[in-house]
């Protein structure tokens, strides 16, 4: 005997667990024993004519019932046993289609004599239920009952006729019962002497005597059963014994009366009327039980029903057993071959107590697979130490922010990281060429290829939205491929366009400031000398001077721009309430802008901001003023719009405090929109390009986050949102305490 061990499949183990073990067979066991218990009882007693008296038929029954409740639940393990080895024959498992096969010959072996014995039970019921109930057998039941009713007739001396005839007297004399009840009730003493009754007695339908006449012994009077009065009203004599006075009792309906039976007693021999009234029992029992027929026959029936279910389980299971006991051994072995065949060299198939054939394969079975899976381990191994190598490889290449790409010797990408996604922009790179995918990288891959890393190279990459400046060094591999490595630059130069315009605008700021005072100063000079000298062409003089000195003052705006951007100031942190300067920034550009409608949301209440109040206050200024300035260039370019508006909102979050500036002006460009907040980038035809710098640095300078984008719905404009975070003491309770402190 073999048997697999615990590294079987879960597939395998579905059909080779299947062992007549266990807690399903011991209630199987049980459960047998108890419905063929139940069955045997029930049956013997409706051999025996138990099932003739109708109080024993609930109890056989339910016994039957109880036997076929039974019997239903030892079908449904017997069911789910033989759906387990289907379940595993549809699945493929090992051993499943031999098992399968041995049951269906075992159980058609055992079913076959278990059909036949339950036909000829059936057979045996049927008859045995036709014989009690033959035509035979009732005819003489029903001739004795005849022969018993001559003799009960005989032994009550003609009681039946007498009655019939006293009846008919008592029916002629119906008006003496209640106009002369004295006379009425001699004439019924006469009737009782005359015919050697011991009582009679006038009743109604409720037992009520409305007269009587009773002879000396007659004994108490006790009024007639229902039956009786059944028998009565049917126009028949209804004769009944009554074994306690050794009497014969008759009623007979009175029919010229309103509501009036004859009730007559006459006494009989001593011990005649309890041999009659068992006789009288018995014939009724057995019209009882032919009423009863059919709950009989269902008896037998169920009788039948139950024993076939127990005989033809008993084979089933039989045949499952023997045909598992022989199935199972077969089917690990295949089942371990199988695994084996898969890959699995860990199966071994133990080896039982029983020496044989098949342990001896087994043995074999297991030194076989045990020499190769030690062969195996070793080139495991070594495998599982290659691939660790390759995803050490793949996960820092996954984690570094550069972009890396493999070349084969045709230019198709063979690798790319998640950050060479990202940057080109294109998902699926492996298997296409580099120079479709992304073309700037045309003019660096014809090159001729290098025989070791090359510097840093500078690619553009064009992009809906704006450009990527991209550092990349090319490495070459044995196979002829590159590895292209790539850094994204765009905010490295961005920031170094600001700190070369910062230093520029020093330099303008330095160089043109000094000499625009002496110019200015020289033009009002001439202005108030020589304005009224000159004659000949005055007003050409004044409208010189007039030129120089408002070019002089936009010089010197511009070069005060330019000294702000060079040289911002450090922030300057305290607790200051952003709602009021919202409110006061609006007031100041309403006066500015009075043909704007310049809205203000989010101030009702103070939010609280440790900042520089004064930058704060020039960028939302700077920016409320690029609003309506971009509202006005396009009412001056399409008439439009004619309500323009310019919104500031406020939003205290949990983490900072978020300004919105919305407008329906121009809006801003869809190409290189991120580079409108480097200083001297502008779209329009007048400024310094250096409102947004400035802005973005204020920004910056406070640790928040600076957007440009499109304004909200489907109008036309833009929005500017900055987040400028907050600090753990941003509340006015903190801000209050602070001030108590200072104080």
């Amino acid at each position: 005997m073999v048997q697999i061990t615990a590294n079987e499949s879960a597939s395998d183990a579905a059909v080779l667990s299947d062992r007549p073990q266990g807690k399903s067979a011991l209630a199987f066991a049980i459960g047998f024993g108890v419905a063929a218990l139940l069955t045997a009882t029930a049956t013997i007693a409706l051999l025996l004519g138990e099932g003739l008296a109708g109080e024993a038929n609930t109890a056989i029954g339910g016994m039957l019932f109880a036997s076929i409740a039974i019997s239903a639940v030892l079908t449904g393990i017997f069911a789910h046993r033989m759906l387990r080895i289907a379940k595993a024959w549809r699945s493929a498992a090992s051993g499943a289609r031999l098992h399968l096969r041995f049951v269906t010959l075992f159980a058609l072996a055992a079913l076959a004599p278990a059909i036949i014995v339950a036909a000829f039970l059936g057979f045996t019921f049927s008859q045995g239920v036709d014989r009690w109930f033959s035509q035979r057998v009732e005819s003489t039941i029903e001739n004795a009952a005849d022969v018993g009713r001559a003799y009960v007739d005989l032994a009550s001396g003609g009681l039946s006729s007498e009655v019939e005839a006293m009846g008919v007297d008592l029916n002629a004399a119906r008006q003496g019962l209640v106009d002369e009840p004295q006379r009425y009730l001699a004439f019924l003493n006469a009737q009782t002497e005359r015919r050697a009754l011991s009582a009679a007695y006038v009743v109604d339908s409720a037992g009520r005597v409305l007269a009587r006449s009773e002879m000396p012994g007659a004994g108490p009077y006790r009024p007639p059963s229902r039956n009786a009065y059944v028998t009565a009203n049917a126009n028949q004599v209804s004769v009944r014994f009554d074994e306690p006075t050794n009497s014969v009792r008759a009623l007979y309906r009175l029919n010229a009366y309103q509501d009036a039976y004859l009730l007559v007693a006459r006494p009989v021999a001593p011990g005649l009327v309890s041999q009659l009234r068992a006789f009288d029992e018995s014939v009724e029992d057995y019209r009882n039980a032919r009423q009863q027929q059919g709950a009989l026959r269902g008896l037998f029936g169920l009788a039948y029903l139950s024993t076939a279910l127990l005989v033809l389980l008993a084979a089933g299971w039989v045949g499952l057993n023997s045909a598992t006991r022989v199935a199972e051994p077969i089917g690990r072995l295949v089942g371990a071959a199988r695994r084996v065949e898969s890959g699995d060299l860990k199966a071994r198939v133990s080896v039982g107590e029983e020496r044989d054939e098949i342990d001896a394969l087994a043995t074999a079975f297991n030194r076989m697979t045990a020499q190769l899976d030690t062969q195996r381990r070793d080139l495991v191994a070594a495998q599982e130490d290659a691939e660790d190598r390759r995803q050490f490889i793949e996960t820092v290449l996954a984690g570094v922010s550069a972009g890396v790409v493999g070349l084969d010797h045709n230019g198709r990408i063979s690798a790319a990281n998640r950050s060479a996604v990202q940057l080109l922009g294109v998902e699926n790179l492996v298997g296409r060429r580099l120079i479709d995918v992304a073309p700037e990288f045309a003019e660096l891959l014809n090159r001729a290829s290098p025989m070791g890393e090359t510097p840093a190279m500078r690619v553009d990459l064009m992009r809906e939205g704006g450009s990527l400046n991209l550092s990349v060094r090319m490495s070459p591999e044995a196979d002829g491929g590159l590895v292209l490595t790539f850094d994204d630059m765009t905010k490295l130069i961005s920031a170094q366009r600001q700190e070369a315009w910062k230093d520029v605008a020093r330099r303008i700021a330095h160089e043109i400031k000094n000499p625009l005072t002496p110019i200015q100063l020289s033009a009002e000079r001439l202005r108030r000398k020589y304005a009224d000298e000159i004659t000949s062409d005055q007003d050409t003089f004044l409208k010189c001077t007039d030129t120089i000195l408002r070019q002089v003052a936009d010089i010197g705006r511009m070069v005060d721009e330019f000294s702000s951007f060079a040289r911002m100031p450090t922030p300057r942190m305290a607790f200051a309430d952003m709602s009021e300067i919202a409110r006061q920034t609006v007031f100041g550009q309403r006066l500015a802008f009075s043909d704007l409608r310049i809205e203000v949301e989010g101030v009702d209440k103070p939010i609280g901001l440790v900042s520089d109040e004064r930058l704060i206050s020039q960028a939302l200024l700077n920016l409320i003023k690029n609003a309506a300035e971009s509202v006005q260039a396009r009412r001056a370019r399409d008439g439009e719009p004619k309500d323009g508006f310019v919104l500031l909102r406020l939003r205290d979050l949990d983490f900072g405090v978020q300004f919105e500036v919305i407008d329906n002006g121009l809006g801003f460009p869809e190409k290189d929109r991120h580079r409108l907040i480097e200083p001297y980038v502008t779209t329009r035809t007048k400024g310094s390009g250096l409102g947004l710098a400035i802005v973005a640095r204020i920004v910056e300078d406070h640790g928040g986050l600076i957007e440009l984008d499109d304004a909200p719905g489907q109008s036309p404009g833009a929005i500017v949102r900055f987040v400028l975070p907050k600090r753990a003491d941003d509340t006015f309770e903190a801000a209050a305490e602070h001030g108590a402190g200072a104080a």
